[in-house]
Protein backbone atom coordinates (compact mmCIF):
# COMPACT_ATOMS: atom_id res chain seq x y z
CA UNK A 1 0.00 0.00 0.00
CA UNK A 2 1.10 3.27 -0.81
CA UNK A 3 1.45 5.27 2.75
CA UNK A 4 2.47 1.90 4.83
CA UNK A 5 5.46 2.63 5.66
CA UNK A 6 4.83 6.40 6.42
CA UNK A 7 1.86 5.21 8.96
CA UNK A 8 4.50 2.91 10.24
CA UNK A 9 7.50 5.54 11.13
CA UNK A 10 4.54 7.76 12.32
CA UNK A 11 3.02 5.16 14.51
CA UNK A 12 6.87 4.21 15.68
CA UNK A 13 7.56 8.15 16.38
CA UNK A 14 3.89 7.92 18.44
CA UNK A 15 4.97 5.07 20.22
CA UNK A 16 8.08 6.60 21.33
CA UNK A 17 7.12 9.62 22.51
CA UNK A 18 4.35 7.42 24.79
CA UNK A 19 6.74 5.35 26.29
CA UNK A 20 8.68 8.26 27.37
CA UNK A 21 5.44 10.34 28.82
CA UNK A 22 4.46 6.81 31.10
CA UNK A 23 8.28 6.85 32.33
CA UNK A 24 8.35 10.35 33.23
CA UNK A 25 4.60 10.63 34.75
CA UNK A 26 4.23 7.71 36.03
CA UNK A 27 0.13 7.82 36.04
CA UNK A 28 -0.56 4.70 37.75
CA UNK A 29 -0.57 4.21 41.61
CA UNK A 30 1.71 1.53 42.19
CA UNK A 31 5.59 1.21 41.12
CA UNK A 32 5.12 -2.34 39.00
CA UNK A 33 2.18 -0.91 37.72
CA UNK A 34 4.46 1.92 35.76
CA UNK A 35 6.98 -0.23 35.53
CA UNK A 36 4.95 -2.72 33.76
CA UNK A 37 3.19 -0.18 31.24
CA UNK A 38 6.94 1.29 30.23
CA UNK A 39 7.63 -2.31 29.32
CA UNK A 40 4.56 -2.93 27.24
CA UNK A 41 5.33 0.28 25.42
CA UNK A 42 8.77 -0.83 24.98
CA UNK A 43 7.69 -3.95 23.66
CA UNK A 44 5.18 -2.35 21.46
CA UNK A 45 8.15 -0.23 19.76
CA UNK A 46 10.27 -2.64 19.04
CA UNK A 47 7.42 -4.41 17.39
CA UNK A 48 7.11 -1.52 15.10
CA UNK A 49 10.62 -1.30 14.64
CA UNK A 50 10.55 -4.74 13.76
CA UNK A 51 7.94 -4.03 10.94
CA UNK A 52 9.65 -1.19 9.39
CA UNK A 53 12.94 -3.28 9.07
CA UNK A 54 10.62 -6.02 7.66
CA UNK A 55 9.18 -3.53 5.40
CA UNK A 56 12.74 -2.26 4.06
CA UNK A 57 13.83 -5.95 3.45
CA UNK A 58 10.61 -6.38 1.09
CA UNK A 59 11.15 -3.39 -0.58
CA UNK A 60 14.66 -3.80 -1.11
CA UNK A 61 14.11 -7.22 -2.72
CA UNK A 62 11.03 -6.07 -4.26
CA UNK A 63 12.80 -2.87 -6.36
CA UNK A 64 16.28 -3.75 -6.58
CA UNK A 65 16.48 -7.35 -7.62
CA UNK A 66 20.40 -7.97 -7.50
CA UNK A 67 20.40 -5.64 -4.47
CA UNK A 68 21.77 -7.25 -1.39
CA UNK A 69 19.74 -6.01 1.67
CA UNK A 70 22.13 -7.35 4.41
CA UNK A 71 24.73 -4.33 2.60
CA UNK A 72 21.63 -2.22 4.00
CA UNK A 73 19.77 -3.55 7.07
CA UNK A 74 22.30 -6.27 8.34
CA UNK A 75 20.14 -8.80 7.96
CA UNK A 76 20.53 -11.21 4.82
CA UNK A 77 17.41 -13.07 5.59
CA UNK A 78 13.54 -12.36 6.84
CA UNK A 79 13.89 -14.46 9.63
CA UNK A 80 16.66 -13.11 11.20
CA UNK A 81 14.99 -9.96 11.51
CA UNK A 82 11.75 -11.67 13.01
CA UNK A 83 13.77 -13.48 15.59
CA UNK A 84 16.11 -10.93 16.24
CA UNK A 85 12.96 -8.90 17.39
CA UNK A 86 10.93 -11.87 18.71
CA UNK A 87 14.28 -12.18 21.01
CA UNK A 88 14.61 -8.06 21.65
CA UNK A 89 10.37 -8.47 23.34
CA UNK A 90 11.12 -11.31 25.31
CA UNK A 91 14.14 -9.93 26.66
CA UNK A 92 12.64 -6.27 27.63
CA UNK A 93 9.82 -7.89 28.69
CA UNK A 94 11.87 -10.16 31.21
CA UNK A 95 14.23 -7.21 32.48
CA UNK A 96 10.93 -5.25 33.36
CA UNK A 97 9.22 -8.10 34.92
CA UNK A 98 12.86 -8.49 37.17
CA UNK A 99 12.68 -4.28 37.72
CA UNK A 100 8.65 -4.73 38.79
CA UNK A 101 9.33 -7.52 41.11
CA UNK A 102 12.27 -5.92 42.31
CA UNK A 103 10.28 -2.20 42.83
CA UNK A 104 7.38 -3.98 44.55
CA UNK A 105 9.53 -5.82 47.60
CA UNK A 106 11.37 -2.33 47.76
CA UNK A 107 8.19 -0.48 48.14
CA UNK A 108 6.79 -3.46 50.41
CA UNK A 109 9.62 -2.15 52.64
CA UNK A 110 8.70 0.84 52.93
CA UNK A 111 6.49 1.43 56.38
CA UNK A 112 3.19 2.81 54.53
CA UNK A 113 -0.55 2.82 55.57
CA UNK A 114 -1.90 -0.17 54.10
CA UNK A 115 -5.69 -1.78 53.80
CA UNK A 116 -5.66 -4.98 55.24
CA UNK A 117 -8.27 -5.91 52.76
CA UNK A 118 -5.95 -5.42 49.93
CA UNK A 119 -3.19 -4.92 51.42
CA UNK A 120 -1.99 -1.53 49.11
CA UNK A 121 -1.99 1.58 50.36
CA UNK A 122 -5.40 3.99 50.65
CA UNK A 123 -7.18 5.73 47.15
CA UNK A 124 -7.03 8.91 48.86
CA UNK A 125 -9.86 11.65 47.40
CA UNK A 126 -10.22 15.09 48.24
CA UNK A 127 -13.81 17.24 48.37
CA UNK A 128 -14.25 19.11 44.74
CA UNK A 129 -12.68 22.46 45.05
CA UNK A 130 -10.30 21.51 47.82
CA UNK A 131 -6.05 21.69 47.58
CA UNK A 132 -4.94 19.69 50.16
CA UNK A 133 -6.04 16.87 52.55
CA UNK A 134 -4.58 18.67 55.59
CA UNK A 135 -3.44 21.95 57.00
CA UNK A 136 -1.09 22.55 59.93
CA UNK A 137 -2.23 25.03 62.12
CA UNK A 138 0.67 25.81 64.33
CA UNK A 139 2.92 28.47 66.05
CA UNK A 140 6.58 28.92 64.71
CA UNK A 141 8.12 29.83 67.91
CA UNK A 142 7.72 26.28 69.53
CA UNK A 143 5.99 23.74 66.76
CA UNK A 144 7.56 24.63 63.45
CA UNK A 145 9.65 21.81 63.82
CA UNK A 146 7.53 19.15 65.12
CA UNK A 147 4.94 20.17 62.58
CA UNK A 148 7.65 19.32 59.81
CA UNK A 149 7.96 16.40 60.86
CA UNK A 150 4.53 15.61 60.96
CA UNK A 151 4.17 16.30 57.36
CA UNK A 152 7.43 14.06 56.33
CA UNK A 153 6.64 11.05 58.44
CA UNK A 154 2.58 11.31 57.28
CA UNK A 155 3.79 11.72 53.32
CA UNK A 156 6.17 8.52 54.03
CA UNK A 157 3.23 6.51 55.72
CA UNK A 158 0.70 8.12 53.03
CA UNK A 159 2.26 8.73 50.00
CA UNK A 160 -0.15 11.08 47.56
CA UNK A 161 -1.07 13.17 50.70
CA UNK A 162 -1.40 16.98 50.30
CA UNK A 163 -0.16 18.63 53.28
CA UNK A 164 -0.34 22.69 53.59
CA UNK A 165 2.55 23.98 55.51
CA UNK A 166 3.46 27.54 55.65
CA UNK A 167 7.05 27.41 54.88
CA UNK A 168 6.11 25.34 51.94
CA UNK A 169 3.19 26.83 50.53
CA UNK A 170 2.31 30.12 52.29
CA UNK A 171 2.11 32.92 49.42
CA UNK A 172 0.09 35.37 51.28
CA UNK A 173 -0.53 36.02 54.91
CA UNK A 174 -3.43 37.64 53.84
CA UNK A 175 -5.48 34.67 52.84
CA UNK A 176 -5.06 32.43 55.27
CA UNK A 177 -8.91 31.79 55.50
CA UNK A 178 -8.80 31.04 52.00
CA UNK A 179 -5.87 28.16 52.60
CA UNK A 180 -8.44 26.72 55.21
CA UNK A 181 -11.14 26.56 52.83
CA UNK A 182 -9.38 24.67 49.98
CA UNK A 183 -8.27 22.47 52.93
CA UNK A 184 -10.20 19.01 53.76
CA UNK A 185 -9.10 18.91 57.65
CA UNK A 186 -7.39 20.96 60.06
CA UNK A 187 -4.64 20.05 62.40
CA UNK A 188 -4.33 22.16 65.90
CA UNK A 189 -0.61 21.65 67.11
CA UNK A 190 -0.77 22.46 70.56
CA UNK A 191 2.13 24.35 71.86
CA UNK A 192 2.94 27.29 74.12
CA UNK A 193 1.90 30.61 72.37
CA UNK A 194 -0.20 28.62 69.95
CA UNK A 195 -3.83 30.25 70.91
CA UNK A 196 -1.65 34.14 71.47
CA UNK A 197 -0.92 33.97 67.49
CA UNK A 198 -3.18 35.95 65.66
CA UNK A 199 -2.65 34.06 62.66
CA UNK A 200 -3.32 31.06 64.93
CA UNK A 201 -6.63 32.30 66.29
CA UNK A 202 -7.75 33.34 62.19
CA UNK A 203 -7.43 29.93 61.36
CA UNK A 204 -9.25 28.48 64.14
CA UNK A 205 -12.18 30.39 63.87
CA UNK A 206 -12.09 30.08 60.20
CA UNK A 207 -11.46 26.63 60.43
CA UNK A 208 -15.05 26.59 63.06
CA UNK A 209 -16.60 28.87 60.85
CA UNK A 210 -16.27 26.70 57.80
CA UNK A 211 -17.38 23.38 60.09
CA UNK A 212 -13.67 21.88 58.87
CA UNK A 213 -13.06 18.68 60.68
CA UNK A 214 -10.65 19.39 63.66
CA UNK A 215 -7.27 16.94 65.12
CA UNK A 216 -6.05 18.53 68.13
CA UNK A 217 -2.04 17.37 68.52
CA UNK A 218 -0.55 18.50 71.92
CA UNK A 219 3.44 19.00 72.85
CA UNK A 220 3.59 17.59 76.12
CA UNK A 221 7.13 18.42 76.31
CA UNK A 222 8.27 21.81 78.04
CA UNK A 223 11.52 21.35 76.61
CA UNK A 224 10.41 21.65 73.07
CA UNK A 225 7.67 24.27 73.98
CA UNK A 226 4.75 21.82 75.22
CA UNK A 227 3.24 21.82 78.08
CA UNK A 228 -0.19 20.43 80.27
CA UNK A 229 -3.08 20.14 78.30
CA UNK A 230 -4.68 22.37 80.90
CA UNK A 231 -2.15 25.01 81.06
CA UNK A 232 -2.40 25.33 77.13
CA UNK A 233 -6.24 25.38 77.27
CA UNK A 234 -5.85 28.36 80.04
CA UNK A 235 -4.03 30.60 76.80
CA UNK A 236 -7.58 29.73 74.24
CA UNK A 237 -10.00 32.47 74.65
CA UNK A 238 -12.92 32.04 76.98
CA UNK A 239 -15.27 32.26 73.18
CA UNK A 240 -13.38 29.17 71.71
CA UNK A 241 -13.15 26.90 74.58
CA UNK A 242 -16.65 25.22 74.13
CA UNK A 243 -15.92 24.24 70.54
CA UNK A 244 -12.46 23.52 70.27
CA UNK A 245 -12.17 20.94 73.72
CA UNK A 246 -15.87 20.34 75.05
CA UNK A 247 -16.12 19.07 71.20
CA UNK A 248 -15.11 15.49 70.57
CA UNK A 249 -12.42 16.15 68.32
CA UNK A 250 -9.57 13.77 67.61
CA UNK A 251 -6.98 14.55 70.60
CA UNK A 252 -3.54 13.09 70.26
CA UNK A 253 -0.06 14.02 72.27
Amino acid sequence: EKNAFLRLVVATLVCSCYAVVLAVVRPYKRVEDNVLAVATSLALLLLFLGTNWTTIFLGIEERYQEADPADVLGFGKLNAIVDTMIGLVVFALVVFLIGAVVAARRVAKVPTVRLVSTKQPPELSIGTGLTWHLFLSHIWSTGQDAVGNIKSELQLLVPGLKIFLDVDDLKDIGSLEEYIQHSQMILFFLSCGYFRSKNCLREIRSSLEQSKPIVLVQEADPDKGGGTLHALRGECPDDLQQDIFAQVWTHTV
